[in-house]
């Protein structure tokens, strides 16, 4: 790179040539993000494709700002906000205005939990609201259908803020060198303060939806426009070097895709430098397919690609909200094949009619896509139903339909007072106690068992207070392994002969044989059961084996099959496969009575 400075440059006299190898890029990008939310089995390091995103973004914004002030000596920052504005805010309202009355009619009971969310969403700090929510990217156990709108909250509030600060380096710093030092330095730094924030083992969220710490990937494809500048690249490259280029970015490639296929976002790697290095793939790739008659670059740029590209933009806008919805009616990891064949028709129908109608109308005219003459018969149909769908989605963020929401009954918590005091029944409901309780051979009634879970102990909570006559409860949402040891140091009392600890932990991540072998040794007077578990996601099988490896290794500890009770018994759980309607906790606790009437009666 030359130490050119920016007022002696030559003045370009073509303007940004259209480069359709990065519409393929988004293609691949968006297939596979898609994939990874049909079934993260399927694709489990699909979710990457936002980074890729991310680069392809901070990498084609920089250039056409450096090919201004190039030409220009000056940004218009006006114009380049208003670009962003028609790009991006009409098709995102319209998903969002779409998605709320779709709530209203048909999915009552998250009416008040999207509110904030769209808010959230409409003025683009979707990001920061779920952290504060303290919600998991990855958990997909809760219908939120605006989720994925973090991502364009970061894109948002980064297309608001960097022109500001690269046009103020270009001002100040004068030389390409020292902006691009500077940006290395911001982006490391990025990088370095994720790796801080993360842990292993734990619900990173805040680092991975964090505008801080995700600034490092678009820094990365800034940094790559002042060194491989699209719009300057030799139009007839050499063969050796665009040879060299092309073998670079078909390796990256074929690297990238091999990742979508083997990581899984459980990988503490990835918040520590992970993101980084896969950006930096992603930096070989952009500079194949930006290369003119550049071999990778005419692959990407096929007529499929780059139709699937143009259009990635409404495909990632719809395709997570409909897939929220459809499978919301449907057990999650039992869903017939048609339901993902209906995903894929309904995320196409809804992406071609947002691009369309409305992404496409509006990036060219702004607001005159209401009104304008070129467009008449659409402007008619598409003008009063978009104000409608405004004037609806207002009253519904204003209040106006909360009473037709349905209460959302469910606690992140339960825990009762440890220790439980035993509870004495009176003299004259001692027949009616024992009347309760002849649904088990050994009364259960009599048992006070410690349960230390996650949100499926927490479902089942009000029904183990009426099973069991003292039981001690400490459950709550998200709880991972790590937790899990932290909260059994507090029941130091339970581990004694003839105690029952029942441990329910597996359904927000994986573990390993340390963890479980540690959490068993603070129980090992005790009797363990540990309820193995049916999550759809790829460590469910890992899961299970280590909970049955361990129970048949330690004499005190009892592995509770919930797995194979429950296969094809959809009626035992709630939409999103894991956790359970009340038919599914009565056999789940069936399940636990038998094992421990069997240790018994030994």
């Amino acid at each position: 790179m030359t130490d050119n400075n920016f007022s002696e440059l030559k003045r370009l006299q073509h303007p940004p040539r259209y480069l359709p190898g990065l519409d393929g890029l988004r293609a691949i990008s968006v297939i596979g993000i898609i994939i990874y939310h049909l079934s993260a089995q399927w694709l489990p390091g699909g979710f990457l494709g936002v980074d890729t995103f991310f680069v392809i973004s901070g990498y084609l914004i920089t250039s056409l700002l450096l090919f201004e002030y190039d030409n220009y000596g000056r940004i218009d920052l006006i114009t380049f906000w208003i670009k962003r504005f028609k790009r991006l805010i009409p098709a995102m309202l319209f998903v969002v205005l779409i998605s709320v009355i779709y709530v209203v009619f048909f999915e009552p009971e998250i009416l008040k939990a999207i509110k904030g969310d769209a808010v959230a969403a409409l003025i683009y700090v979707s990001n920061w609201w779920y952290i504060f929510q303290d919600i998991d990217y990855f958990d997909q156990f809760k219908p939120m259908p605006l989720k994925h709108l973090w991502s364009l909250a970061v894109e948002e509030q980064f297309y608001i803020f960097y022109p500001l600060v690269l046009l103020s380096l270009l001002k100040v710093l004068k030389k390409k060198k020292w902006v691009v030092w500077t940006l290395l330095i911001i982006s490391l730094l990025s990088a370095a303060w994720m790796f801080y924030l993360s842990m292993p083992d734990a619900n990173n969220s805040r680092t991975y939806f964090g505008t801080d710490t995700r600034l490092q990937t678009l820094l990365i494809g800034v940094i790559f426009a002042f060194l491989w500048p699209a719009f300057k690249l030799k139009a007839k490259p050499s063969m050796v070097s665009r040879s060299i280029v092309d073998i670079l970015g078909s390796s990256a490639l074929v690297g990238l895709l091999v990742l979508f296929v083997i990581v899984n976002e459980q990988q503490y790697w990835l918040y520590s430098g992970g993101f980084y290095a896969i950006s930096l793939l992603t930096l070989l790739i952009i500079a194949s397919v930006v290369q003119p008659q550049g071999l990778l670059a005419k692959a990407m740029g096929n007529p499929l690609f780059v139709y699937i590209g143009k259009r990635s933009y409404s495909l990632y806008l719809w395709h997570f909200v409909i897939i929220t919805f459809v499978h919301k009616h449907f057990v999650a990891g039992q869903y017939p094949f048609y339901v993902y064949i209906i995903d894929v028709v309904l995320t196409l129908l809804m992406a071609e009619i947002s691009y369309r109608y409305i992404e496409t109308p509006f990036r060219r005219y702004g607001l005159r896509a209401f009104y304008m003459k070129e467009a008449r018969v659409t402007s008619l149909i598409r003008t009063p139903l978009i104000l409608a769908a405004v004037v609806m989605t207002t009253l519904v963020l204003s209040g106006q339909f909360d009473s037709f929401a349905k209460q959302d009954q469910k606690a992140a918590v339960y825990k009762t007072s440890q220790p439980q005091e035993k509870k004495e029944p009176e003299p004259d409901t001692v027949k009616e106690e024992s009347e309760k309780s002849t649904d088990t051979s050994f009364e259960a009634k009599k048992l006070s068992p410690l349960f230390i879970g996650d949100s499926l102990t927490v479902g089942m909570g009000y029904y183990l207070d009426e099973h069991y006559t003292t039981p001690t409860i400490d459950a709550r949402v998200g709880r991972t392994m790590d937790e899990a040891l932290d909260v059994a140091s507090n029941y130091a009392s339970y581990n004694k002969e003839g105690q029952q600890v029942i441990i329910q932990i597996g359904t927000n991540g994986d573990f390993d044989q340390k963890q479980i072998e540690a959490l068993i040794k603070m129980f090992d007077k005790a009797d363990v059961y540990v309820i193995n578990t049916t999550v759809p996601r790829d460590y469910q099988g890992h899961v299970n084996d280590l909970l049955a490896k361990t129970a048949k290794k330690h004499k005190n500890v009892t592995l509770v099959d919930w797995y194979s009770a429950g296969i094809g018994h959809t009626e035992f759980f709630a939409y999103d496969g894991i956790h359970l309607e009340h038919p599914g906790i009565e056999r789940l606790v069936q399940e636990l009575d038998k094992e421990i009437e069997k240790n018994q009666t030994k």
